[in-house]
């Protein structure tokens, strides 16, 4: 589960068309860009381990293209 800190984060760097700077979130949240930057990686660690869960290796399941 993403705090919804992790969910603001993700949402505003990589689900909109134009994702916001470390910079403006840090200064929105009232962190470091350096702080946004660390959260947004712990979110995209627990989003990668709850899809490998869900669904084993990516490459079997075909959500990574096999080289």
């Amino acid at each position: 589960r993403l705090s919804d800190r992790e969910k603001l984060i993700i949402h505003e760097r990589r689900l909109v068309e134009e994702g916001v700077t470390l910079e403006t979130l840090g200064q929105k949240l009232g962190v470091s860009k350096e702080r946004v930057r660390q959260i947004e990686h712990q979110a995209l660690q627990k989003l990668r381990n709850t899809l490998t869960r869900m669904v084993g290796d990516p490459e079997e399941a075909g959500l990574i293209p096999s080289v």
